[in-house]
């Protein structure tokens, strides 16, 4: 049997859910859930992409005649450089790149009648800090809190506002809790659970 390194061979990837406690961008509910997918040649530096919730509603006053529809929306792109304290344990950190937008219509049947629109779209500059713990080869939990900056636009009835909205900080009341499954596949494309090393018949 002919060894060979699971970083020459494989490619490691990762897909989680996180829960964040937020009050949304618009029309946000207490609690939300966003899509992980993480990506790179080893465990130790990987690519992080994230989907932020999507929302969307309709709704219908019947004494005004006034139906209202909303649609809200994100994501993000980053690295994450990762550092191991102990055999189940890391820190891990890296920038992030994202945005949100907002999107609400309302239109008024009664005279003379309204039909306004509405957009906002609030990009944002972060640094992920967190520790995550391996639970055991395949799965991981972690929490991480995210400093940075974000500013605001808004365009409503066919103008943007000269109104610019700017904030720092810690985004978020606490820390972001995920859950995360990780395996390898191979680059020609075959999948693999991670297993640490890929042994190759020779």
């Amino acid at each position: 049997m002919g060894v060979l390194s699971a970083q020459t061979t494989t490619r490691h990837h990762e897909l989680g859910i996180q829960l964040e406690q937020s009050y949304g961008f618009m029309y946000g509910a207490p609690l939300n859930f966003k899509t992980l997918y993480k990506c790179g040649k080893t465990d130790q530096a990987v690519w992080r992409l994230q989907l932020g919730n999507i929302q969307f509603g309709h709704n219908y006053y019947e004494p005004s005649q006034q139906q209202s529809t909303w649609m809200s929306l994100g994501g993000s792109i980053g690295r994450e450089w990762r550092k191991d304290l102990n055999s189940n344990l890391r820190f891990f950190h890296g920038p992030l790149v994202g945005a949100e937008m907002s999107m609400s219509r309302s239109v008024s049947e009664v005279p003379p009648g309204t039909d306004n629109s509405y957009y906002y779209i609030m990009p944002n500059l972060i640094y992920v800090l967190g520790i995550q713990y391996r639970i055991n080869q395949d799965f991981y939990v972690a929490a991480e809190i995210h400093p940075g900056f974000n500013t605001q636009f808004n365009y409503n009835d066919g103008n943007w506002s000269p109104n610019r909205y700017m904030s720092g900080g810690l985004n978020g009341q606490a820390a972001l809790l995920s859950v995360a499954y990780q395996f390898e596949t191979y680059k020609k494309g075959k999948s693999k659970k991670a297993r640490g090393i890929v042994r190759i018949p020779e």
